[in-house]
């Protein structure tokens, strides 16, 4: 019983044996070329030149496009063709021309078209000839005008018109002395009291200046003006007396109140312009 048992062992000795002589032969089982000896993949063989093997090289990196973002548009109203409105502005002035009240429309950072009325009244003592008048000025007129702003900034350039339709002058003298009318000299009672009037001879007359103050301009509620210019205008006038000499028998007196008038005449002609100057406020809306 006990050579039965030694020879069972010896026999399972030598077959295991033989499975592990099997298992290490050139025909068996071989460990996979990706790892190395000792079981962890193998490297890369190297490129000709030093250069790493594909498989090490870097991908190469790639930038996706921002996303695009959309300008905001800012609120307020746009013309139809694209530009925005600068909307409107009103305020009062004063100034040669009176006292007044201006209407600005804004078209775009550029240009502004500009509109009112202006009403002034004041007395002058002018020396014409050899006579001193007191004269009363009445003035009412309606300023059309466009603003020229050449840098879109405050500094502008205007043209414009100036309606007047009310606009006049009452000349009146009364002499205490001895006075030259004419080509020859009267005591005051053949001269009595002159009397004149001068109106503008154009209704519309042209305008030029420059300003500054953009009174629709951009973030910005109240704006001082101000303004210097030109109203290139005419006049015509007329002259009359009320002292004995109007109804002497001679002609004398009469013919130099006319030659009166021409000389005033042609003192206001050499009044070709007018000068403007005003200041003033704006409040834009």
């Amino acid at each position: 019983m006990k050579l039965r048992c030694i020879g069972w062992a010896l026999a399972m000795g030598v077959v295991w044996s033989a499975v592990c002589a099997v298992g290490q032969s050139p025909g068996g089982i071989r460990p996979s070329p990706a790892l190395n000896p000792a079981g962890r993949p193998a490297a890369p063989a190297p490129q000709p030149g030093g250069r790493p093997p594909p498989s090490a090289q870097a991908a190469p990196l790639t930038l996706a496009p921002a996303p695009a973002v959309e300008a905001e548009e800012e609120e307020g109203i746009y013309w139809i063709w694209g530009q925005k409105w600068p909307g409107i502005a009103l305020g009062p002035k004063i100034g040669t021309t009176g006292i007044g009240l201006d209407l600005t429309f804004g078209i775009n950072r550029y240009l502004n078209l500009r509109g009112g009325f202006n009403y002034g009244s004041f007395t002058w003592s002018p020396k014409l000839d050899d006579v001193e008048y007191d004269l009363d000025v009445d003035m009412l007129s309606i300023p059309l005008m466009l603003d020229i702003h050449p840098f879109g900034g405050h500094f502008r350039i205007t043209a414009g018109l100036f309606l007047q339709p009310g606009t006049e002058g009452d000349l009146r003298a009364t002499p205490d002395k001895n006075v030259q009318i004419g080509s020859h000299t009267y005591p005051p009672e053949v001269v009595g009291t002159l009397r004149g009037q001068i109106d503008v001879a154009d209704t519309l007359a042209p305008y030029l200046g420059i300003g500054f103050g953009n009174a629709v301009a951009e973030d910005q509620l109240l704006t001082f003006m101000v303004e210097l210019g030109v109203i290139f205008q005419s006049y015509d006038s007329s002259l009359t007396a009320d002292g004995a000499g109007m109804t002497a028998k001679l002609d004398t007196f009469r013919q130099d109140i006319q030659e009166e008038e021409r000389n005033l005449q042609k003192d206001l002609d050499d009044l070709k312009v007018y000068p403007v100057l005003t200041l003033g406020l704006a409040w834009h809306f």
